[in-house]
């Protein structure tokens, strides 16, 4: 289906909403569980809002949007973008203290709350119970700050997640966003036959392209309370059920649903971390599927793939082409060095789509690069192969385990690489009897069919030994955190507690116990050589001292060292023991 209503060179989203509104008055522009709205009522409700916000506030000043799931928030965004007024989302999910410190840094006086259902937003002060951590009311002495910026320029401010610290305000400028919901527009092919499901939080910049690339192509956005949302048999009767043909989803989500042939999609796409090779197997076979990549600072999405190859994609998943006003460097992280020779490094996002700046209390921290034109350091680790860029790792997730720095991200990708499994994180841990601190032991955790003896001869073809993590464990699912990443902390709580489960009974057993708690080999036997499983020169050192406790006192790394097998160890100690 081709679009019939890309947007024009020359217009603003703004500008194509009210094309859409024009267009295609009979069509639904928001569909909820019970209820629809057509264009025209949207684009009446859209003018009420930006006209009433226009007399209550002026240029420049931030009205703080309710991010309430319904056609409330919705419209009072499309109304803050006529009106030309920046906004933020705040989440009543949120400490009082949090919201009031992101609000107040803002200036924000009023707030439009949207009420269940889809009655209009109402605009109210900031509520009088919102204070910051000093205790301070959040309404004492707020001001709007003067921004070096024009009226209008700025389009929203939003919230990084602030996982590896504290949230950082982000300005995004207006302009950008309109290249780059072209582009999806024409890419995605979406146009009024079109159903998008709101599927993010309107904190998490993902909704923003969610949004716009439906409402200013006709399209029809449906807009759900999160129980229908649950990644998994929800999400897929969701998908069903309201006919969606456009959804953009996380890694997690579309590991753990299920596509089938009841679901009218057309186009999915990945978003919000690395895509595996299994994921895209998976979706293909009921749509197009499309990788994306970009982050908050750089306006929501700079990469986005054509529709992808199963077949194309075995060994590694492409981040996908530019989408809206920008470039790419990709700088070695240690000398800065870019240019053509530079393959692998930090990819920085450059031009226009690069947003504003953080806004601090001390004013506005623009991105610039060393030459002063806008520029964003990303902190991810990239590759160049055969001109298309990869995502290998975050700059500060990479570790360094006995001597060798390494990029876990490259090590997933190879154990995903096995047809059969479906997903893999990779960490650097310390050793059950060890200091937290000491990260002797490179830990893989996977999801699909194949055993750790499967997966470890895999990766013997791929990987250099000290690439090859010691442990390799089978699970179920991977825990999330509430962002939706992957918790690790979580993860390596559930190894821990496992391996401290009932105490077998015989020497041999207890041999067998230690060797699959330090390798996550399950089905080691006695006749496995302990190198052979994945054990190491640490994890031999960890062995001899779990053998110590369980009453062999003259156990030596020797002993394990000369051992042709399991057997032959237990059958060593045993003697000794006599």
């Amino acid at each position: 289906m081709a679009p019939e209503a890309e947007l024009k060179e020359d217009e603003s989203v703004v500008d194509a909403i009210d094309r859409a509104v024009r267009e295609f008055p009979d069509h639904d522009a928001l569909r909820t569980a019970d209820a629809s709205i057509t264009y025209w009522e949207f684009g009446t409700r859209v003018e009420e809002f930006a006209s009433r916000l226009r007399d209550l506030t002026a240029p420049g000043e931030f009205i703080a949007l309710e991010s309430g799931r319904g056609p409330a928030a919705v419209i009072a965004m499309a109304g803050a973008l006529k009106a030309a007024r920046p906004f933020v989302f705040v989440d009543d999910r949120d400490s009082a203290s949090s919201n009031a410190e992101k609000t107040g840094l803002l200036g924000v006086r009023l707030m439009a709350r949207g009420p269940h259902g889809d009655r209009p937003a109402q605009f109210a002060p900031i509520p009088d119970d919102w204070h910051t951590r000093d205790g301070a009311p959040v309404a004492a002495g707020r001001r709007t700050p003067q921004l070096p910026f024009a009226a209008g320029e700025i389009g929203y401010a939003i919230h990084t997640s602030g996982s590896t610290g504290t949230p950082k305000c982000v300005l995004v400028r207006t302009a950008p966003l309109t290249p780059v919901i072209r582009d999806h527009v024409t890419r995605l092919r979406v146009g009024p036959d079109s159903r998008t499901l709101q599927f993010a939080r309107l904190t998490f910049d993902g909704c923003i392209t969610e949004i716009l690339w439906t409402l200013t192509a006709g399209g029809c956005l449906v807009v759900l309370d999160e129980e229908h949302l649950a990644p998994g048999a929800v999400l897929r009767d969701t998908l069903e059920r309201f006919a969606i043909t456009h959804l953009k989803t996380t890694p997690f989500a579309l590991t753990v649903t299920e596509p089938s042939d009841a679901m009218r999609l057309e186009h999915v796409i990945n978003g919000g971390g690395p895509c595996r090779p299994a994921v895209i197997r998976t979706w293909s076979k009921v749509a197009s599927f499309h990788n994306a990549y970009g982050l908050t600072e750089t306006t929501v999405c700079n990469l986005l793939s054509d529709a992808l190859d199963p077949d194309e994609c075995r060994d590694a998943v492409p981040l996908g082409d530019l989408v809206g006003d920008c470039g790419y460097l990709v700088r070695e992280p240690v000398t800065g060095a870019t240019g053509d020779r530079v393959r692998r490094g930090e990819l920085v996002v450059t031009g226009a789509s690069v947003a504003a700046g953080y806004l601090t209390a001390q004013g506005v921290r623009p991105f610039l690069g060393p030459d002063g034109t806008r520029a964003y350091a990303t902190g991810d680790l990239v590759e160049l192969r055969d001109g298309r860029l990869h995502f290998v790792e975050r700059l500060d997730r990479q570790v360094k385990v006995r001597g060798y720095r390494l990029d876990p991200g490259e090590i997933e990708t190879a154990v995903c690489r096995h047809p059969d499994v479906r997903d893999a994180v990779v960490v650097a841990e310390a050793h059950d009897d060890g200091d937290p601190a000491d990260l002797d032991t490179l830990v893989c955790y996977y999801r699909g069919d194949p055993g750790p003896r499967t997966v470890r001869r895999h990766l013997e073809g791929l990987l250099d030994p000290y690439k090859i993590p010691s442990v390799l464990e089978r699970v179920d699912a991977f825990p999330h955190t509430v962002n939706g990443k992957v918790d690790r902390d979580a993860l390596r709580s559930g190894r821990r507690s496992h391996a401290t489960e009932g105490a077998p009974d015989t020497p041999d057993e207890q041999v067998l116990r230690l060797v699959r708690t330090l390798t996550g080999v399950e089905d080691a036997r006695l006749d496995d050589n302990f190198f052979d499983v994945g054990g190491d020169s640490a994890s031999a050192v960890v062995l001899v001292s779990g053998l110590k406790k369980l009453g062999w006192a003259d156990a030596g790394v020797r002993d394990v060292l000369r051992a042709a097998d399991l057997r032959d160890l237990a059958d060593r100690l045993r003697e000794r023991s006599v």
